[in-house]
């Protein structure tokens, strides 16, 4: 006897059974053997997976870490360009300082007036540099600041200011003393005591030694 003619015997209910019987068996058959041919391969797929994903967030951390680096080492050397700008402008001032006071003895007290200006001007400057070049902002923030020269200190506050590193106050105040330093630094028009007290108060509100 066949099978089928053996299943033939069944009624319905038996039949469907039976049927139902032979396709769990089969199913169950197929999962125990596709996860002894194919089970290694998928545990050493995934495996390979997680590996290169670890690989892929170590590199990411190494880069990124390289990179802020570099951003600190750049902040650091275009702090340094400024400063030695700075100090060929400053060679330049003092130089015509020594001039007037070789000259009459008015001349001479003006540029007493003007060195005292400068020098509370010096420490104003080298304040905002300072804050320019703090630690605690970012390294590329730092560098963008550090392209500024000691010509362009207008821009420099008003970058500082949008980015919050510079409060309103403070910047009203640097942009006071950078106006009356503008306005005579080349010794004219004439300088009054009342202009150098003024470079002076703006020293007190804003340096903190």
């Amino acid at each position: 006897m066949g099978w089928w003619e053996f299943i033939g015997q069944f009624n319905e209910s038996q039949t469907a059974i039976v049927t139902t019987t032979m396709i769990i068996a089969g199913g169950a058959g197929g999962v125990v053997l596709g996860s002894l041919l194919f089970g290694g391969r998928v545990r050493d797929l995934q495996t390979a997976l997680k590996s290169s994903i670890e690989a892929i967030e170590i590199h990411a951390r190494e880069t990124k870490d390289k990179l802020n680096e570099m951003n600190e080492q750049m902040a650091s050397t275009m702090a340094a360009l400024g400063q030695l700008r700075g100090a060929v402008s400053d060679i330049q001032s003092d130089a015509e300082v020594a001039e007037e006071q070789n000259a009459q003895p008015a001349e001479q007290d003006n540029a007493i007036r003007r060195t005292q200006l400068k020098e509370n001007w010096y420490a104003i400057r080298n304040e905002l540099w300072r804050r320019a070049n703090d630690p605690s902002i970012h390294g590329k923030t730092r560098t963008r600041y550090a392209r500024y020269g000691n010509n362009e200190l207008g821009d420099l506050l008003d970058a500082m200011a949008q980015d919050g590193h510079l409060d309103a106050r403070s910047r009203q105040l640097f942009l006071g003393a950078l106006e009356l330093w503008t306005w005579h630094r080349n010794g004219r028009p004439h300088l009054t005591e009342q202009n150098v007290q003024s470079m002076r108060e703006f020293k007190i509100q804003l340096v903190h030694d």
